[in-house]
């Protein structure tokens, strides 16, 4: 009896604790909404409570000052570009380090897994320096650039955990079979690793869209600015529209609330599945 009441009591527990983390994690989301649904006055008023009136001027508003559709654009082909690179590069880099002998593999593999402890904010002077070398400052090649390059080294450790389980003699059969490098990677591993690159794809997406630093050191204010620097841009020196830059926030965060709610089964089952290995 005392078992059972305990186990009850035990659930009433990690229920309340999971409500609790749910309510902290979503608070700051409603609270954008509620506060782009008000005016100036409202929000100065009450900015914790519900808004006497909704209003839908800050959205008018945030498309006018943001040349909506150009960032979108920008964003998009940098995202895009830069997801498709970083994907492609962690499969290379991982089949080589996992299927390929040859001499130092390990430390190449062991190298790029402890960039992953280095803090994009350490290298961010020497990455601009590189793209400003490069000619790139500006340009959608230089932050698609930098973003396969911080995406790679996580892909690769995913990727390889995947590239690891396939036995040997099954890579050794298909040479034998006739098949090259590519065709051993994108048709026999890509498959067995397709939870892996599902939840890859989505947590790059996630990160590179919503991303501040590299779009804003790299493409600074120019014409090819991301969505998220644009939003950034909406609060002035000296006086910050809290409703303005919430709508804002609002509009660049529905592509990735999208993507999450269409793609969420694969995302759950690429993250059980790289745990189970």
């Amino acid at each position: 009896m005392n078992r059972r009441y305990s186990a009850q009591i035990g659930r009433y527990l990690l229920v309340f604790a999971l409500v609790v983390v749910a309510v902290a994690a979503l608070y700051p989301l409603l609270f954008t909404v509620v506060s782009s649904l008000k005016t100036q006055t409202g929000f100065a008023r009450d900015p914790l409570g519900l808004p006497s009136g909704i209003t839908f001027d800050n959205y008018v508003e945030a498309f006018k000052r943001m040349n909506m559709p150009r960032l979108l654009l920008n964003s998009i082909v940098t995202t895009v570009g830069g997801l498709v690179l970083s994907v492609l590069a962690a499969m290379l880099v991982a089949y080589t380090v996992t299927k390929l002998r040859f001499r130092g593999g390990k430390l190449v593999f062991l190298f790029i897994i402890v960039t992953l402890t280095i803090p994009s904010q350490a290298i961010i002077y020497p990455l601009y320096q590189t793209v400003l070398d490069l000619g790139m400052s500006g340009e959608y090649q230089g932050l698609i650039l930098a973003y396969a390059a911080f995406g790679l080294p996580l892909g690769t450790y995913q990727l390889a955990g995947y590239f690891q389980q396939v036995p040997d003699e099954l890579i050794e059969a298909a040479r034998v079979d006739g098949a090259g490098h590519f065709t051993i990677l994108f048709r026999l591993l890509a498959p067995i690793a397709t939870p892996a690159l599902a939840a890859l794809a989505i947590f790059n997406f996630v990160w590179m869209w919503n991303d501040l630093l590299l779009p804003l050191v790299i493409m600074g204010g120019s014409d090819s600015k991301t969505l998220m620097v644009g939003v950034s841009l909406l609060s002035g020196q000296y006086d910050v529209s809290v409703p303005l830059v919430s709508a804002g926030l609002i509009v660049a965060l529905l592509p990735v609330l999208i993507i999450y709610l269409v793609f969420q089964r694969q995302l759950i089952s690429g993250a059980l599945a790289g745990s189970g290995k």
